[in-house]
């Protein structure tokens, strides 16, 4: 028996997207560079660093999308942790002061956000914890950090990032089987 093996002609669609992703990849590279040159030759603050990252977070959201991991949750997080960031290296190399404050606010709109869709949605399928675990992780990550600049973070932005935590931690004991599923899964313990 000698089967005849036959793949599937790629779809219209597949190849215009691999033409239209290598001509953003051009201009995208070709923008990063003239940033960084303008920015050494003109010898001012390192605007271009923050360019650089807005491009790469676009790349990686919008053309270079990982298919197999792909869902609301994932593409949420990843761009809240993109778009966190993108307002850090702003505070740091442009306007110091007032990300301690936004960064908090926009963890604690993300949290509710997920956690909302995670509630909505019923299938197992659609409801990636391990994603919102990652996100919970973030938020614990910004505690110490909101702590650590607390004469700049006023009370508002600690309170979001307080409720935030608290989000997390209901959608924990809310979830405990849940959980401890998906961390044994991620550990690769053995199952019962």
């Amino acid at each position: 028996m000698n089967p005849k093996i036959v793949y599937p002609i790629p779809k219209r669609q597949i190849t215009i997207y691999r033409t239209l992703r290598g001509y953003a990849r051009i201009l995208f590279l070709a923008t990063a560079g003239i940033c960084l040159l303008i920015n050494l030759l003109t010898r001012t603050k390192l605007w271009s660093i923050i360019v650089i990252w807005a491009l790469f977070s676009i790349w990686r959201l919008i053309f270079s999308l990982k298919l197999i991991e792909f869902s609301v949750f994932s593409h949420g997080i990843r761009a809240c942790f993109y778009v966190v960031v993108l307002l850090g290296l702003i505070d740091y190399f442009l306007a110091p002061g007032w990300a301690q404050t936004v960064i908090p606010i926009c963890m604690f709109g993300m949290m509710l956000v997920m956690t909302i869709l995670y509630f909505v949605l019923n299938g197992r399928k659609d409801r990636h914890l391990a994603s919102i675990l990652l996100l919970g992780v973030y938020v614990l990550v910004a505690v110490p950090y909101s702590l650590h600049s607390w004469p700049i973070t006023n009370w508002i932005a600690f309170s979001f990032l307080v409720a935030a935590v608290l989000i997390f931690i209901i959608l924990i004991i809310s979830n405990w089987k849940d959980v401890l599923y998906e961390i044994r899964s991620r550990l690769n313990m053995h199952q019962r």
